[in-house]
């Protein structure tokens, strides 16, 4: 842990007094700022081990002083935790968009200020990183134990996940019980996303595995399949267990196995790794021992097959002997 001081710019006095004490119970050394342009004056004058910045100042905001040291090398390194009443998704994108370590909302719990700075001070926080979306900071810091991250991303994909599982469920009850599922199992997984697709996509593959596994199985185009677009797309292709499925479903599904049959391998091996037995890009990089920054490519490629398969399977028969 750094031994220099904490920076805290902020010019609320309520506030400052309230950091000072609840950090200065914890150990840690506060220095105050009450304005951006005495803020900065400080980070030259103590270097401080960390920067605790408040969003809303009376000559500048909290965002444009992130950003504006982070295109200085000198403060690259430097962990830097917001602190604001903001709790919009687009917010708190901005503020990691600007380069900020962490985020932190008021009213203060003390053990999670606690928490967050000895995080930031240990290194334990995520990391500052340069051409790094927004969206995967913001899950980053979530992972790394920011409960208030991951609520941030549930107020941003709820409703939308809520209205793609209305499709799939029997009823609105069962599309929310689908989509909380869902949020669950990501936030038990988080620690295992890795962007290789966005986290709705990611999110939605996972509330669709639940709603087929409850019985409801959309019937699934070859359009879906193969137009690389996972948000649309089932984590696995599966029989219907069902003997009342409508003799077009059961169709459906034998033509797909059997465009599948007709793709060559190595790309046949790669839809049904990734279709059929839900692997990740790394986990099927693995698999077929390729590199893992091909496997996207490849898997477009199988796709075109897939699908060029599917269309001849499909194409209509002339007849013969017509008058």
């Amino acid at each position: 842990m750094s031994l220099n001081p904490i920076l805290y710019i902020e010019d609320e006095e309520d506030y400052q007094i309230l950091v000072k004490r609840i950090l200065g119970h914890a150990g840690l050394e506060i220095v105050i700022a009450d304005t951006g342009k005495q803020g900065l004056a400080l980070l030259q004058e103590c270097r401080p081990g960390m920067l605790i910045l408040d969003i809303n100042l009376p000559d500048t905001d909290g965002y444009s002083i992130c950003h504006q040291l982070r295109q200085d090398p000198a403060w690259e390194d430097l962990p830097i935790l917001l602190l604001t009443v903001r709790r919009r998704p687009e917010e708190w994108l901005r503020g990691f968009s600007s380069g900020a370590n962490d985020y932190i909302s008021k009213p203060l719990n003390p053990p999670e200020l606690i928490e967050r700075v000895v995080n930031c001070l240990e290194g334990k926080s995520q990391r500052f990183k340069s051409g790094a979306t927004a969206e995967y900071q913001l899950i980053q810091a979530a992972s790394s134990g920011n409960r208030a991250a991951f609520d941030i991303l549930i107020q941003q994909y709820k409703p939308r996940l809520i209205e793609s599982m209305r499709q799939t469920s029997r009823d609105e009850t069962e599309a929310e019980d689908v989509v909380s599922y869902a949020f669950i199992k990501a936030f038990e997984r988080l620690h295992t996303f890795r962007g290789e697709a966005s986290f709705y996509t990611w999110l939605y593959r996972i509330a669709l595995n639940e709603a087929m596994a409850r019985g409801k199985k959309e019937t699934l185009s070859i359009e879906e399949l193969t137009r690389g677009d996972e948000t649309f797309l089932p984590a696995a292709l599966t029989e219907r267990d069902s003997v009342h499925q409508e003799l077009a479903d059961q169709d459906s599904v034998a033509h797909v196995h059997e465009a599948l049959s007709r793709v060559p391998e190595p790309y046949r091996r790669m839809l049904e790794l990734f279709f059929l037995n839900n692997l990740s890009y790394d986990q099927i990089a693995q698999r077929l021992r390729v590199p893992e920054g091909t496997v996207m490519s490849r898997l477009y490629k199988a796709r075109r097959l897939l699908k060029e398969a599917w269309e001849q399977k499909q194409a209509p028969v002339g007849v013969s002997g017509a008058a």
